[in-house]
């Protein structure tokens, strides 16, 4: 059994409030935002005059990740063929790839299927700082494989889509990393980059299953521990957790976990907020995005995680409230979860369909 729906909604939602919090404190570092901000540096939306927040990249992607696994769970459950999650997250991601108005994607986009509900929306055709990883091994009409990996990149471009993978489609816990792993190695072909990715599909699996944050940790790096060249993303877990472990927390503890543009630094960051706010979202995120480093993503991560374990309700009504297309990247987690209890009645196979 999952978690309820609103445990869902607040994954989804929740990733997308630490995204639009964390975009405009990328590049400034804690000293500049308390400076600027006081001793609490940014606590709310910053970036437009009317207090408005909005996604980036980071949430674009996940959401095009959340529209390749539906259309093939669809395919699985109507057709009985499984199997073709990465084909379906790839086109998913050409679908993503069109959306950028990128003048190199012009051939990569020949033969993608420009259909379904999610690339009709108008919000989502808007270049939010996209990665450029991800835009190049887009662009060169390949899809990279962990057995045949695209490039030697381990950017944060994998993980900060992967959350839909432990929320649908998977069926036990080592499944849900292999299938995170493979799904980021389309874009990210280093072993940091894709296990880091794996890592964070199993942890959210888990917590859909209703273990606590510390047991899934534990249970995740067990898994990890079996893959070859594992060592960098352990030790940045590792240490994530011997941060916590210190006790007292200030913005300045976060920036020796790196700064959040690969995955193991992305993935350390994002447990250590959550680990120590695990019942507080309004504070893990204050925390994951006032660091020197990729405050998007990691504010984002830390949104799934403490959005997932706490609903909703725990996220500060102030910032759904001013986050824009709240409805529209709700719906995505409605239907998330819909297939994911197998809801055949609801309309998500309408808008997910071949």
């Amino acid at each position: 059994m999952t978690l309820p729906l609103n445990n869902y909604i607040g994954c989804i939602i929740g990733g997308a409030v630490g995204d639009a919090l964390g975009a405009p404190t990328e590049f400034k570092g804690t000293y500049e935002l308390q400076e600027k901000y006081g001793p609490n540096a940014v606590n709310d939306y910053i970036e437009y005059e009317d207090g408005k927040g909005e996604i980036t990249d980071d949430t674009q992607m996940l959401l095009f990740t959340a529209d390749g696994l539906l259309r093939a769970y669809n395919r699985a459950s109507e057709k009985g063929i499984g199997g073709a999650y990465l084909t379906y997250c790839y086109e998913a991601y050409l679908r993503w790839l069109y959306t950028q108005n990128d003048w190199h994607s012009e051939k990569a986009l020949e033969k993608v299927r420009l259909n379904g509900w999610l690339v009709k929306q108008d919000f989502l055709h808007k270049r939010r700082a996209p990665g450029q990883t991800c835009l190049t091994a887009l662009c060169s009409r390949k899809i990279g494989t962990i057995q045949n990996p695209i490039n030697d990149s381990k950017g944060c471009g994998g993980i900060m889509r992967i959350v839909p993978v432990g929320l649908i489609y998977a069926n036990n816990t080592e499944t849900a990393f292999q299938m995170g792993a493979e799904i980021a190695a389309i874009t990210h072909g280093h072993l940091s980059g894709y296990l880091s990715s794996g890592y964070l599909s199993a942890l959210i699996f888990m917590l859909n299953r209703g273990f606590s944050l510390q047991i899934a940790i534990d249970n995740c790096l067990a898994i990890l521990s079996t893959y070859s060249n594992h060592q960098e993303t352990t030790e940045a877990i590792k240490d994530a957790l011997a941060l916590h472990s210190e006790g007292e927390t200030d913005y300045y503890k976060v920036n020796k976990l790196g700064q959040g543009w690969v995955g193991e630094e992305a993935l350390a960051i994002s447990l250590y907020s959550a680990l120590c706010y695990s019942n507080d979202f309004e504070k893990a995120i204050n925390l994951a995005i006032n660091h020197d480093g990729d405050t998007d993503s990691t504010g984002a991560i830390t949104g799934n995680i403490l959005g997932l374990m706490l609903g909703e309700e725990a996220i500060p009504q102030r910032w759904l409230n001013n986050l824009n297309n709240y409805n529209e990247i709700k719906q995505v987690a409605i239907d998330l979860y819909d297939a994911a209890n197998n809801n055949r009645e609801a309309d998500w196979r309408r808008r997910f369909m071949d």
